[in-house]
Formats: structure tokens, C-alpha cells, sequence
């Protein structure tokens, strides 16, 4: 029955890491323990429930382990309870105020740049000395600090011009597929047509039928439409009055995950945790000497992840309505998240072939509410920097009336993303057969700075 308890893995790690050499561990410690991450996932329910659905998850697992609790009562909870009501004061949020230490971390990396891999632009200007500027000005956590650049961030209009910001933006900047003209024959069959009702396109829609194997695509394209026109059957328009995030991602966006049902790439749903990100959080961590190890911290949960066996591809962020583009939801998790989660399954790809590094991408999906973007990271220069591009924000159909208009755009992106995701596995594919032999060099140097380093990890995580 634990399998698919949330948190499964960090409850699991606390209660190893607690208890004592009977298996006992007593409720105060684990709370204390778990405090972060029991106040970052409030979602705003009754405190009493929220605290309920705790106590059967820590149970559940602590069971399933047979390894025994002990001296529960309420008031170990009541720690957290400020935290919770105020998760605005917690530093695991947005507007993490980053220490001296931390700073002096990521300016390490930007001094170990080598010169013959900087970026330098048509006026001479350096990209790495520009973003270090920022870097090291900067009090709390911006992507500058994960080395990632996106020129859309209206706070690079102060260390570049128009000019250099536009060059910086197409430099090497691969177009997105273009779509077969096939399937653009296909897609104008509802497109050359003006829809009346739900039942109308549902009808005209479910009456094509489509090889499963050799048709995949135009069978993809017909369920898709067929899904979308059953939220109008009883409405003209769309109404996502008490939708949750599952439910915008299996009513409204289950396209996304469902063009990767040919079984090449998988797309694995309910909040997965990157290994990618993993990774990246532990890459300090090693056997124990004079202090005792440090917890494995987790990687980043995502709504869908994308891979293909055991390489990340890309991943998926999904949000309510209710966000705009200056709401903590967007920011944190389609600013910072998102981007950070990209670069950290890119270094890990990288480290499949160096050689190919400049062509790769990671992709990741933006949903919030009715709009989606593509949010594409590459690294068109050197072997430090990542660069994220976004397509402009499409819309879902809010009517019946621009069903056709709306909706096929966003089914023209997802064939594109996928493809992208196709195209960097095949990218992978083209290196050189390892040599195989001991390595006599101790901390080789050379060799870690060739390698694309992780985002940045808040000291509060190791």
C-alpha cells in the first residue's frame, strides 16, 4: 500500500537516518526533521487535515519499513503551525536570500570559465562577465546563479543593449520541426470548418478511425479533438470553476501526455522526482570521515517527466487559472523550477557526449490555467552557459467557436516537442566508443571543467 504514498522517499530517509539501533524513532525528531518540507507543500486546506494527512503518511511508511513510533502527541505539530500559516517566512520559498558563502560558490564557478569557451558577442563584450556582474550583485536566488540565461528577463536590459540581447537570443537558436505536410492536410480538415456546437465536431471527430501503429499520429490528433470537444458538449464555453491541477492535466491537457503513448518516449505522471535533480543536490555528498554523511536530498517533483529508459528529456509544470505571470506560482516554478530542473537534466545528457553538448536541448511544458508554453534550453556556446527560449503563450479554447483556431496550435506544439526530444536521443546516439581504462589522475581538474555543472543548490538542501 506505500508504494504510491506522496513523499515516500523523504519520509523513508528521515525515519533510516532517526532511528535508533532498535528501529525506534520517536515522532518529535522526524517532525523536526521534515519540518521543510512539511511547511513548502501547504496548499492552503485546514491545518487540522493537512496535519491528518501527515500523521497517515508518516504511519504508512514507518510501517511498511517495520520500524516503530513513539511519544506521538498533537504538540509536536504546533512548531510548524506559525510556518504553515506564514509559508512566506519559510526560506525553502520564493525570495531566498542567498548567504556570502553561497555567492562566493557560484562566482567559483564563473572564475573557472576558461577564456577559450566565453561567449563573446559581435562587440566584445563577455556573456559570463555580464551574468557574473549580476550574479554576484544579486541578494536572493535568481537563474543567473544556475547559469542560465533568458534574455525575455527584463533585468538584462542593464548588461545588454537591444542589439545584444538579440544576438545573444538567435545565436545558433535551432528552429522548432517543422510539421510534415501530411499532417498539416490532416489538422486543416478541422480547421476548414466552422463548428457549431460540441456535438457537432465530437460527432465528426469520432467517426474517423485510424490504424493505431501506422497511423499514430492523425489517431493521436483525432482522440485529442475528441477529448477537447467533450468539455463543450453541455456548454459553449468552458467553465474551470473548482478545477484542480489534476484536474486541468487529464481534462484539458491530456494531449501532452498522450502523444508519447507509441512507447518510445514516456511520459510518467503524479508528481515524479527528477534523478537528474537528485544529482545535482548530492553531487557533494560522499562517505562519511569526520562528520557524519548528510541526508539524501530529493530531486525536484514535477507534474509529468519525460525519458526515454533512464535518460530525462524534458518536463512538465501545470498551474490554475487563477496564476498570472506575477503571481509566486509562475515565478517560482516557470522562472526559477522549471529552467533549474532543464539545466540539470541537460548536464546530466551532456555527460553522455561532451562532444554534442551545443546541439542538445531539454524541453519543458508550461500550463497554467488555459495557456500553455514551450520552454526549449540549449547551450550555443561553451559548455557553461544554457540558454532558454520560450514560444510565445498559446491558448486553449475558452469556446466552441475558436475550437479549431485555438486548439491546433497547441497539438502543432506537442508534436514539436516531442520531436525535439526524439531529435536529442538521436544526438546522444552519435559518440565515440569509450575507451576502457584506469584513471591515474586524482581530482582531475581538466575533466571537471569540461562538464556542464548543475544548477545552483541551496546550502539548506545538503
Amino acid at each position: 500500500m506505500s508504494e504510491n504514498i506522496m513523499f515516500k522517499e523523504e519520509i523513508s530517509a528521515s525515519v533510516m537516518k532517526l532511528a535508533n539501533d532498535q528501529k525506534v524513532v520517536e515522532w518529535g525528531d522526524l517532525i523536526k526533521d521534515l519540518k521543510d518540507l512539511i511547511t513548502k507543500n501547504f496548499d492552503g486546506r485546514n491545518i487540522k487535515v493537512y496535519r491528518g494527512d501527515w500523521k497517515r503518511r508518516i504511519k504508512n511508511v514507518t510501517k511498511s519499513m517495520d520500524y516503530k513510533l513513539e511519544r506521538f502527541s498533537e504538540d509536536v505539530f504546533v512548531p510548524l503551525e506559525p510556518v504553515i500559516k506564514n509559508p512566506s517566512k519559510s526560506s525553502t520559498g520564493s525570495n531566498y536570500k542567498l548567504s556570502s558563502f553561497e555567492i562566493g560558490r557560484v562566482l567559483d564557478l564563473y572564475n573557472g570559465i576558461p577564456e577559450s569557451t566565453r561567449w563573446v558577442l559581435s562587440t566584445g563584450k563577455v556573456v559570463e562577465e555580464e551574468m557574473k556582474k549580476l550574479a554576484e550583485k544579486s541578494i536572493y536566488e535568481h537563474p543567473v546563479h544556475s547559469m542560465i540565461l533568458e534574455t525575455d528577463d527584463l533585468v538584462w536590459k542593464d548588461y545588454f543593449s537591444v542589439e545584444e540581447l538579440e544576438e545573444i537570443k538567435k545565436y545558433r537558436l535551432k528552429p522548432l520541426p517543422s510539421i510534415p505536410e501530411e499532417i498539416k492536410e490532416y489538422l486543416n480538415k478541422y480547421y476548414n470548418k466552422v463548428w457549431k456546437s460540441g456535438e457537432e465536431l465530437y460527432n465528426f471527430a469520432d467517426s474517423r478511425k485510424h490504424n493505431p501503429i501506422t497511423e499514430f499520429n492523425y489517431k493521436w490528433i483525432r482522440e485529442s479533438i475528441v477529448r477537447a470537444s467533450e468539455l463543450f458538449l453541455y456548454e459553449d464555453i468552458l467553465n474551470l470553476n473548482n478545477y484542480s491541477e489534476s484536474d486541468l492535466l487529464h481534462d484539458v491537457w491530456p494531449f501532452v501526455y498522450r502523444i508519447f503513448k507509441d512507447r518510445n518516449i514516456t511520459a510518467t505522471l503524479g508528481e515524479n522526482s527528477s534523478v537528474a535533480v537528485a544529482l545535482g543536490r548530492n553531487a557533494e555528498r560522499s562517505l562519511e570521515n569526520v562528520d557524519r554523511r548528510s541526508r539524501k536530498a530529493m530531486g525536484a517533483r514535477v507534474d509529468i517527466l519525460f525519458k526515454i529508459c533512464k535518460k530525462e528529456l524534458g518536463s512538465c509544470e501545470v498551474g490554475l487559472d487563477d496564476v498570472t505571470v506575477v503571481d509566486d506560482k509562475y515565478l517560482d516554478d516557470g522562472l526559477v523550477k522549471l529552467p533549474k530542473t532543464l539545466r540539470d537534466m541537460f548536464s546530466v545528457l551532456a555527460e553522455k557526449n561532451m562532444s554534442q553538448i551545443n546541439n542538445l536541448n531539454t524541453i519543458g511544458f508550461l500550463m497554467i490555467g488555459l495557456s500553455m508554453e514551450l520552454v526549449v534550453m540549449d547551450c550555443p556556446v561553451g559548455h557553461n552557459i544554457v540558454r532558454v527560449t520560450r514560444t510565445p503563450k498559446l491558448e486553449f479554447p475558452s469556446t466552441i467557436s475558436t475550437i479549431a483556431l485555438d486548439l491546433l496550435p497547441l497539438l502543432e506544439a506537442t508534436w514539436k516537442a516531442k520531436e525535439v526530444m526524439k531529435n536529442t536521443v538521436d544526438i546522444l546516439k552519435k559518440r565515440k566508443r569509450k575507451v576502457v581504462e584506469l584513471n591515474p589522475i586524482i581530482n582531475n581538474e581538466k575533466d571537471n571543467l569540461s562538464r556542464l555543472p548543475y544548477s545552483f543548490v541551496r546550502s539548506s538542501l545538503n
